[in-house]
């Protein structure tokens, strides 16, 4: 098997555990709201439900977020802006 080969399986697998993870953490959440429970000791860890803030911001910040966009844009279009480049590997796995 070559580091290629190597690769390609593992990112294969680590997909497919990624979603079971994830289907796995909505069980587990789902249960816990159910059930009122704000945290669950295990003996592999703590499992805590936390509160997650979604912005929504007024369109006066948004357009200034698109301003920016612009701005960057138009620095890296002129040479305003610099930029370093480092090397890294990009894998593009085919369709099974």
């Amino acid at each position: 098997m070559t580091l290629y080969d190597e690769y390609a399986i593992l990112e294969a697998k680590l997909k497919e555990l990624e979603g079971r993870k994830d289907a796995l953490r909505e069980k587990i959440l789902t249960e816990m709201i159910a059930k009122s429970e704000e945290a669950v000791e295990t003996p592999v860890g703590k499992f805590t439900v936390v509160k997650l803030k979604r912005w929504q911001y007024p369109n006066k910040v948004i357009k200034l977020g698109e301003d920016f966009k612009e701005a960057k844009a138009k620095a890296e279009s002129t040479g305003e802006a610099t930029f370093s480049e480092s090397e890294s590997l990009r894998f593009s796995s085919i369709k099974l």
